[in-house]
């Protein structure tokens, strides 16, 4: 049985349990070694005779440490971003983290020192240093165990006036843990020049905004264009299954269909030949002969929707036409005085 205690204000039997069969001791909570780096407690164990004998034991529990803390960076502060009351500074730009440097810097110049702490133990607190990016490679340089910011080479005329370095804090813990600091260097040899270098920098601010929008518009466009093309592609589709859908048609009505066109004459449907043919239905021939009691003049009959010419009797001579014409008028005398 557990003696009854207090820790860190809270009872003691918030924190382990003894089962009274076996004696083990069972964790409630997790500890943070952090805040408990030690636990003591007393246990009473008691038999069933008659009387009851007891005897008790103190128990030490020793609090093994974690890697649980990521390390935090004290120096550069994070840049604080501009707030709806501030005002044009230094705070309101975010250069909180800039450091001077002269372009007449010997290599190994100090120039700005990382600075870092971890809440764990040991060696989960053990911090190391890298310089993870930088604007010009090999200008600069960081400790390993130090955090101190030194210039590599002396810069050179061709190097830009304005570095970004980008620092890795990690620990050594398993799995180890990291955070990272941003220090931006301005070479310059006074603070005048300094901070007209940070002035021209910030002033192009609003053309990369302007750029950033006509990026979204262009994005946009380019979607639109696609899902349009999605959809005609769709419809398109859905336009060749419907057609496969429709049933062709059948035989029976294709022979039912030419049965009745065969027995329509050729000059009945539209066209040059069906426009002749209406012409011809209302011609007539004239046969002159040199007696005048014989000359003939014949119209042809039929309606204007028979457009074949209407064929003589049997029993009356046919029109004399062209040579036939010729021949008869040689033939007869002539009548005339």
């Amino acid at each position: 049985r557990l003696r009854e205690g207090r820790l860190r204000g809270a009872p003691l039997s918030s924190y382990v349990s003894v089962q009274a069969e076996t004696g083990a001791l069972y964790a409630l909570r997790s500890f943070d070694y952090e805040e408990v780096r030690e636990l003591e407690l007393w246990v009473r164990a008691e038999d069933g005779g008659a009387p009851p004998l007891s005897s008790n034991v103190s128990v030490r529990l020793l609090i093994a440490d974690e890697n649980d803390n990521a390390p935090q960076v004290l120096y550069p502060p994070p840049a604080p971003g501009p707030g709806p009351g501030s005002g044009p500074g230094v705070g309101a730009l975010g250069w909180s983290g800039v450091e001077l440097a002269p372009r007449s810097a010997e290599p190994g110049a100090l120039v700005a020192k990382v600075v870092a702490v971890d809440a764990d133990a040991g060696q989960n607190a053990w911090l190391s240093y890298e310089l993870a990016k930088a604007t010009e490679p090999g200008l600069f340089r960081v400790g390993l165990h130090s955090g101190e910011v030194r210039t590599a080479r002396s810069p050179l005329a061709r190097d830009a006036a304005r570095h970004s370095l980008v620092v890795v804090v990690k620990d050594r813990g398993r799995p180890a843990l990291s955070a990272t600091a941003t220090l931006t260097v301005v070479l310059a040899e006074s603070v005048a020049e300094l901070l007209s270098e940070l002035g021209s920098a910030a002033a192009p601010a609003e053309p990369a905004g302007s750029l950033t929008r006509w990026l979204v518009l262009a994005v946009a466009a380019v979607s639109c264009l696609f899902l349009a093309f999605l959809l005609l592609l769709l419809a398109l589709r859905l336009r060749r299954w419907r057609r496969s859908r429709l049933p062709p048609p059948s035989s029976a009505s294709a022979t039912a269909a030419a049965a009745a066109l065969r027995g329509v004459p050729a000059s009945h449907f539209v066209g040059i030949d069906g426009v002749r043919a209406f012409l011809r239905s209302y011609s007539h021939d004239v046969s002159l002969t040199a007696d005048s009691r014989k000359s003939q003049l014949r119209c042809a009959g039929g309606s204007c929707c028979d457009t074949l010419p209407a064929r003589p009797p049997p029993d009356e001579a046919a029109p004399l036409r062209g040579e036939d014409a010729a021949a008869h008028r040689a033939a007869e005398p002539d009548a005339l005085p």
